[in-house]
């Protein structure tokens, strides 16, 4: 990565002195510069995004290709649960159609910014191109996030269930946890999957039951808020680090931005980055994070969720500018240096830890338009700095907004 010049040392300026910078060119084979080495000896690497822009799917494949053909990842921490990864590892093994449209069913009907075009698009690219790498590099979907999708993880517990030799009891008692997920009746699914799991405590293990018994333990999980699902993240991780014996393994995955920051917040957080950050397990003190942050570009909402003013009537989603990091909602100090250092239309790395860069000691400075709610600001901590957080930043200029799966 090449040193930005500064224009002028404003204050502006200051924030992101001595900070290098590369382009990345998007659309050509190995889109990603090269990395300092240090970069590569990392073992969890996590790409932080705005839900509701397209590129950020587009520079999730590329930075994973980049890091397989680099590093030799080879499986995708992602922002899923259990058992979607697995009907979207059926898919890449399969190439069925309809096991992925089992995997986006829940986001279709709920609404949510993940059932578009481009990530389905996504999944489609990186089986086709895993159908080009050797057996042992090719990807492997791995969810550690709560459960999102009931029913689905109704079918999945049938797949689990499917050819174990288990007492009659037990299965009995299975099949109704199947059952009231299936009717979305979390709290009774919960207390069956408690009572089962107290019964397999006692059985041989095995990668089967190890399955089964991940799946029950997410079905009891309290999902009741952003704190408690964060813990339930870092839960799942250790979990499936430990018993998966992904010691030594190189992971990465995409993830909504606050989930890979890496220290606490101002009012005491920490989220999943963080977590793994202050654990005990191997990988904690080999985490890099890269934020996307976003100007000009057009970000996927639900129009319920926007004022009446800047909806698209009749229109379930509606495309807005009002959520970049330039404005007008929120703004991050320096971005318009970042801009000036950038061209429209560009996407552009900087690299935070370069030992000549400011923002090994300055803070994140944030600031929010009046009337924003506290529970949607994130606030860093100002005696921290930026590399406390994230290591990377990728500037995203003039992406579209996503656009939507037909239900």
């Amino acid at each position: 990565m090449h040193s930005g010049r500064a224009q002028s040392m404003t204050p502006d300026t200051a924030v992101f002195a001595g900070v290098p910078q590369a382009t990345v060119p998007l659309g050509q084979p190995m889109a990603f510069p090269k990395f300092e080495a240090s970069f590569y000896d990392n073992q969890l690497f996590l790409l932080g995004e705005a839900h509701g822009t397209e590129r950020p799917q587009e520079i999730d494949l590329a930075l994973l290709q980049h890091l397989n053909q680099r590093a030799g990842v080879r499986t995708y921490v992602g922002e899923l649960d259990c058992a979607n990864a697995y009907f979207l590892n059926e898919y890449l093994r399969t190439g069925k159609e309809t096991t992925l449209d089992l995997a986006f069913r829940s986001w279709q009907a709920d609404g949510s910014q993940w059932a578009n075009t481009a990530m389905r698009a996504k999944f489609q690219k990186l089986r086709s191109w895993n159908q080009t790498l050797p057996a042992q590099r090719r990807i492997k979907v791995l969810g550690i996030d709560q459960l999102q999708d009931l029913p689905l993880a109704a079918e999945y517990l049938r797949v689990l269930t499917r050819g174990l030799m288990l007492p009659p009891a037990v299965r009995g008692q299975l099949d109704s946890v199947a059952t009231w997920l299936q009717r979305e009746n979390g709290e009774q699914a919960a207390g069956g999957a408690t009572r089962a799991m107290r019964v397999l405590a006692g059985s041989k293990p095995d990668k089967a039951l190890f399955d089964l018994t991940h799946l029950l333990r997410n079905v009891a999980y309290d999902r009741r808020n952003m704190v408690v699902r964060e813990r339930n993240i870092f839960a799942n991780f250790r979990e499936l680090y430990l018993g998966l014996h992904l010691e030594g393994e190189k992971l990465y995955g995409m993830w909504g931005l606050a989930h890979v920051l890496q220290s606490p917040m101002q009012s005491g957080t920490t989220l999943f980055a963080g977590l793994v950050r202050q654990s005990d397990l191997p990988v904690r003190d080999k985490v890099v994070s890269l934020l996307c942050v976003f100007s000009e570009c057009q970000l996927l909402m639900p129009t319920s969720f926007l004022p009446v003013a800047w909806q698209a009537p009749g229109q379930r989603f509606t495309p807005s500018d009002k959520f970049n990091h330039d404005g007008p909602l929120t703004r991050i100090a320096g971005l318009e240096e970042l801009k000036r250092r950038t061209q429209p239309g560009s996407t552009t790395i900087f690299r935070l830890n370069a030992p000549t860069a400011t923002t090994n000691r300055q803070p994140i400075r944030v600031t929010y338009a009046p009337g924003i709610p506290a529970g949607q600001q994130i606030r860093f901590r100002a005696d921290l700095p930026a590399t406390a957080y994230v290591q990377y930043l990728v500037l995203v200029r003039n992406s579209p907004a996503l656009t939507p799966l037909v239900p």
